[in-house]
């Protein structure tokens, strides 16, 4: 009886279809994919991604101590202007951190890369912005793989060339006056994609852009790096799966290296992120393999489960706060999915954001020419699945992506 009311809840949760009239091909999902950034899984193993941020002053937590010109110790770094303020030179878009001696007593101190990264500019483009350094870092969020642009303006020497390729922590210059213009900071900012191709010295209020615009196109540097002090590589990753929906594959990766490499099919609304229960949509994010079961399972759709069963750990943490911030779940519910993620269990699937996500394999082959099958889950095939379970651990990191 226990069997059947687990197994039965299982059924009920993946909502697996009997229904074939889909009107989406494989082909429309791939045209779509056109129209978007196209992730492989080769990009997974990019040897440039970055693993974490750090301040790129004092010790990597932008603390510590430094010695002046004078021999005297200092402890401790202050931001002297902050992010989107408003002030004498017009909008702040990023920000200006100061040693806590005061006036010049940083000139001369090192700064370092705050992630790896390609150097992108390293100019001096004369005051008031001085040696200037622009730094591209890719990192992976969510599954997703973003970009980030960091600025380094003001510097008394400069130690990179454009072209190179710098790790976290490397040193990359020298706190300077912006050639005589400003006392001794780090001007830094953390630039978004939207506006990687601006040139390094723009200033939004010689533009007349809003403060609004400044906090849509730059990030907050020091709330960034906190938020992002370490970032995965799958390459470092002992074992993990990887669903890449446009080519209707996944793959499980071992020490940086495909492993295995299986179709699946898809959900049959398969473009875009679920959104909320009984949208028929397979999410895309970061999550984990935190429950497997094998056959036989019960309930009116069991013969659509085929061999095995393995679910994965949605609604994450951001599935979660987009719908808190949308206002489809509670801040009680939010904090009860953050709450399971924290310890590895299973989040809460009986909210408006759905639930009961995973793998499993079909009633017998899949239908000639359809790979949009299931209500939200990824389906293999019957003779690939056991051999992938049995490989697959608990809390094995799966990404599934566009």
């Amino acid at each position: 009886m226990i069997t059947i009311f687990f197994v039965f809840t299982i059924t009920l949760s993946c909502q697996s279809s009997r229904s074939q009239s889909n009107p989406d091909s494989p082909q429309s999902v791939q045209s779509n994919a056109q129209t978007q950034t196209k992730i492989s899984i080769q990009d997974y193993l990019d040897p440039l991604l970055a693993d974490g941020f750090d301040f790129p002053f004092g010790d990597k937590n932008g603390g510590g101590t430094y010695t002046d010109s004078s021999g005297k110790t200092h402890r401790g770094w202050y931001i002297a202007t902050k992010m989107a303020k408003e002030y004498s030179l017009g909008i702040h878009p990023g920000e200006d951190w100061n040693g806590n001696g005061g006036g010049n007593t940083d000139l001369g101190q090192p700064i370092y890369a705050t992630a790896k990264g390609i150097v992108l500019h390293a100019e001096n483009y004369s005051s008031p912005w001085g040696k200037t350094v622009v730094i591209e870092h890719r990192y992976i969020e969510n599954a997703h793989i973003k970009k980030v642009y960091s600025v380094y303006a003001h510097l008394d020497k400069m130690l990179v060339k454009k072209g190179e390729t710098l790790n976290r922590g490397q040193k990359l210059g020298t706190i300077g006056t912006g050639e005589g213009a400003h006392l001794a900071h780090l001007h830094f900012e953390m630039r978004k994609p939207s506006i990687a191709s601006y040139e390094p010295t723009y200033w939004p209020s010689s533009h007349g852009r809003s403060v609004e615009w400044v906090k849509e196109h730059y990030y907050v540097p020091s709330k960034f790096i906190k938020q992002h002090r370490k970032t995965p590589i799958p390459s470092k990753i002992k074992k993990m799966i990887v669903a890449v929906k446009h080519q209707y594959k996944i793959y499980l990766l071992k020490n940086g290296k495909i492993y295995k490499e299986h179709d699946m099919a898809l959900s049959q609304s398969p473009l875009g992120h679920k959104q909320k229960e009984g949208d028929n949509k397979l999410p895309e994010g970061a999550y984990k393999i935190i429950q497997k079961s094998k056959a036989p399972f019960g309930g009116s759709y069991a013969a659509y489960f085929g061999p095995r069963w393995m679910r994965i750990s949605y609604p994450n943490v951001y599935d979660a706060k987009a719908g808190l911030k949308r206002k489809v779940i509670s801040e009680a519910q939010y904090k009860q999915i953050k709450a399971a993620h924290a310890k590895g269990s299973e989040p809460n699937k009986h909210t408006a954001l759905g639930g009961g996500i995973g793998i499993h394999g079909w009633n017998g082959d899949w239908p000639e020419n359809s790979k949009h099958l299931t209500w939200g889950c990824i389906s293999m095939r019957n003779q690939d699945l056991p051999k992938f379970y049995d490989e697959v651990d608990l809390q094995t990191p799966i990404y599934i992506v566009p």
